[in-house]
């Protein structure tokens, strides 16, 4: 039973192997404060900060490392359960959408890696959450703190500054005199002082940045297309990335589900405001980013994980609006078991190269004087991680290709760079991109 758990639920993402992006993650948590501000280019320092505290408790193993993660999505939650006790009251959707939020495959995904993207919910859920109620102290941190955990927070703050301005157009735009009454709004709405507040704060690391852009000439980020724009919203709502490759036809009808639930709750006047905020929070960065990635590519999926809270908090709007309530029971039930069955069926589509078991099969055979040879920049990182000892770590390259920065360049030596296997007795164990091995080694003269 646990080993079926294992393979066919979110628990799935628990056990595997770290990938890149993680095995970075630790090994730059491991280093110092100091390195975590100064080194790792324009990568914010909260959430590395946090990580480098807890695995100095609780270790660097994938389950104590993802746990960090996971406490991000527990916080959310409790957060998102305070909310919808405001504003559904005794209704059963202030205890339904909670449920909802947590078990969304997309956040459950992320929430489960070791990198910035569980605190990440957690900081956009608190600011969201916070601007809603107007707590405008409580937003200012969370705001400021989500920002430096991801650099993509802004634009979302950037969309509660247009809401803000929308929810008092009358005051603000229909005065005779709209330069100096939108300067005196700017500079009295305590909302808006908090976001400009939030966002001076921020441009110290804005101007980091800006120093660091030179360096994304050559990037990874792929360009938008069509296809990806009629499924961006059920994209992000599932964490569909392309695999496996006959999903684009099913995140595009659940777009138009719910954009049309988006469109459904906006109708309904008693949580118009509620929705209307969700929108705009959820729907203006992604629209701008899609926009600007035809041009310059930026969209990456799990950096908009804060439309996926919107699309959530959304559909439970949806439901809501539905007058009768039995049929109100019946959608929220059939939105319930389609989330359910996701989660059942990902995960085993979704896997990362097992390279725990590779390391587990080279501890058998690996003598000393031996070394673990990483066969290409793609693999280095979960090497060092897995690897017992990090001395004995190299980067095959013949060719003296660049590291890319991308991959994580801070941690990378160039002295660990080799042009040739090793001469006999040493060996090799040459590990693959694919998560394979051989060992490998030149005969002396």
């Amino acid at each position: 039973m646990l080993n079926y758990l294992l393979a066919h639920t979110p628990l799935f993402y628990f056990v595997q192997s770290l990938w890149r992006d993680e095995a970075f993650s630790i090994l730059a948590a491991k280093e110092s404060l100091t390195f975590i501000v100064t080194k790792l280019g324009f990568e914010p320092p909260v959430y590395y900060t946090l990580l480098h505290f807890w695995i100095k408790v609780f270790g660097t193993s994938e389950l104590a490392a993802r746990s960090l993660s996971f406490i991000g999505l527990l916080l959310a939650t409790i957060i998102v359960i305070e909310w919808a006790d405001q504003v559904y009251k005794k209704h059963w959707l202030a205890w339904y959408v909670p449920l909802f939020f947590f078990l969304n495959p997309m956040l459950l995904y992320y929430a489960f890696e070791v990198r910035t993207y569980g605190w990440f919910i957690f900081f956009a859920t608190a600011t969201l959450y916070t601007y809603a109620t107007n707590r405008w102290r409580w937003f200012f941190v969370s705001a400021l703190l989500g920002f430096y955990t991801h650099v993509y927070m802004l634009p979302y703050i950037a969309a509660l500054a247009i809401h803000r301005l929308w929810a008092h157009r009358t005051h603000v735009f229909r005065n005779p005199n709209k330069i100096r009454s939108f300067f005196v709004f700017l500079f009295t709405d305590p909302g808006m002082k908090s976001i400009m507040l939030s966002v001076i704060f921020m441009i110290p690391w804005l101007i980091k940045i800006a120093m660091e852009l030179p360096r994304m000439k050559s990037s990874w980020y792929y360009p938008v297309d069509i296809q990806l724009v009629k499924s961006a919203l059920g994209n992000l709502f599932v964490g569909y990335e392309g695999t496996p490759w006959y999903g684009w036809k099913y995140t595009r009808y659940l777009s138009i589900f719910i954009a049309a639930g988006s469109i459904f709750a906006l109708m309904y006047k008693k949580l118009r405001e509620h929705a209307q905020l969700l929108v705009i929070f959820g729907m203006i960065p992604l629209a701008v980013i899609i926009g600007i990635s035809f041009i310059k590519p930026l969209y990456v999926n799990r950096y908009l994980i804060p439309t996926t809270i919107a699309e959530i908090l959304l559909l439970g709007a949806a439901i809501s609006a539905i007058k009768k309530p039995l049929f109100q029971k019946l959608t929220a039930a059939a939105m319930l078991i389609g989330v359910l069955w996701f989660n059942w069926w990902f995960p085993p589509q979704h896997p990362k190269t097992p390279v725990k078991e590779t390391f587990n099969q080279i501890q058998t055979l690996i003598k000393p004087g031996d070394i673990y040879l990483a066969s290409d920049a793609l693999i280095y990182l979960e090497t060092l991680y897995y690897a017992k000892e990090a001395s004995r770590v190299y980067l095959y390259n013949p060719n003296n290709h660049e590291f890319a920065w991308y991959i994580g360049d801070a941690l990378f030596n160039p002295s660990r760079m080799v042009r040739d296997y090793p001469i006999y007795p040493t060996r090799a164990f040459l590990i693959r991109t694919d998560g394979t091995f051989e060992v490998i080694y030149r005969m002396p003269l």
